[in-house]
């Protein structure tokens, strides 16, 4: 079916089915002389939709889809796909705030650059409500949702507020190899399709929604950990953007584990002991120095910093291994796909390794 022009398919992938965010979403001013069709794809089965859903729905002004059963993230994005037939798509996640001139935003971006493979908009968070938020800004896992505010072009964004040109996407898809609830796909597919075309998917910081803040701000790692197991699966994706990196605090406590007979041969099993518990206080200590200089200078913000990433790095570190990869043992990834070195430092990964051989050094020469 050809592609109708000036047409958008606004695809929302939904679990909770909340009212309150999707009809503001479908109920979004829209410029004239195109066509916008929503699909609502509801991954729980167990879901009652409320009236105005079903009003809309039954009224045709848009498409609803109940899964049988609980299909993932990816899934449910391609089946909003493959429904449609829009010349562009554009995908919203189920509990965002929009700027009332979004669709307006996203139009004009069209018509001043109809050769784009797609658009990344911005995705806002409120400001920090709490320690653990605030921990989360200076881990940096906001960074990629506001991509659009630092770079004008960019191989990916999160699918909370991103536009695909149908052309250019053609028979790629989401991949289900991902994690169910999301993590890694919404890098896989646009990187695919950047790699492609040969282009990069432009940023449009005027096409802005907010975000609100996971869990309601309060201290989880799940949704971390399942981070850490969509970039672990990147990686075998994409070798050639992969390369080998210092062992972060949870690799690092592994080779200690493994060295420990190695170990024992140089200093007692206290000492090892010792060792082992200064790998995450090291790290905690260096996450405070970053944290600081963002100016967040409290000790707790480091703490949840540290718990963060040994989350994220837990789901890298099981899914290497229970896919039986070892080789991609303490292996990065590029995420904006450059090519890298095939080892790569920091002045953070240079300063950990000063501090280990000092202590390691102390731990040597100490008496007791």
């Amino acid at each position: 079916m050809l592609a109708f022009s000036n047409s958008i398919d606004i695809i929302i992938p939904s679990f909770r089915l909340d009212e309150q965010y999707l009809l503001p979403l479908i109920h979004l001013p829209k410029p004239g002389g195109w066509k916008f069709t929503y699909y609502v794809v509801v991954d729980n089965p167990q879901v009652q939709p409320g009236k105005e859903i079903l009003r809309l729905s039954g009224e045709g002004a848009i498409h609803l889809f109940i899964n049988p059963e609980n299909l993932g993230a990816a899934e449910s994005r391609n089946k909003g796909i493959n429904a449609g037939s829009g010349e562009w798509m554009l995908f919203l996640d189920d509990d965002i705030v929009a700027e009332q001139d979004l669709l307006f935003q996203y139009v004009k971006a069209i018509e001043g650059h109809r050769e784009a493979i797609g658009f990344i908009g911005l995705t806002d968070f409120p400001a920090p409500m709490n320690t653990f938020t605030r921990a989360l800004m200076a881990a940096g896992l906001t960074t990629i949702f506001t991509i659009a505010n630092r770079k004008e072009e960019f191989m990916w964004g999160v699918t909370a507020n991103m536009m695909y040109n149908r052309a250019a996407m053609q028979e790629l898809r989401f991949s289900s190899v991902f994690p169910k609830s999301g993590g890694g796909e919404d890098v896989d597919l646009p990187a695919q399709i950047c790699l492609r075309n040969n282009a990069r998917f432009i940023c449009i910081k005027e096409a802005r929604v907010t975000h609100p803040w996971w869990n309601d701000g309060q201290p989880h790692y799940k949704r971390f950990e399942r981070y850490g197991v969509g970039t672990a699966l990147l990686l075998p994706r994409f070798k050639k953007f992969t390369w080998y990196a210092f062992p972060n605090p949870v690799e690092g406590m592994v080779l200690a584990l493994l060295c420990a007979p190695l170990f024992f041969m140089f200093l007692s099993w206290q000492k090892w002991l010792i060792f082992l518990a200064a790998i995450p206080l090291i790290d905690m200590g260096i996450n405070y120095i970053r944290a600081a200089g963002m100016g967040y200078r409290e000790l707790k913000v480091a703490y949840y910093m540290t718990l963060l990433r040994c989350s994220t790095e837990w789901g890298m570190f099981k899914t290497v291994i229970g896919q039986g990869k070892p080789d991609y043992f303490m292996k990065r990834i590029n995420v904006d796909f450059t090519r890298p070195r095939h080892f790569r430092t920091n002045r953070w990964r240079i300063t950990k390794l000063v501090i280990y051989l000092i202590l390691l050094s102390f731990l040597y020469y100490c008496r007791y």
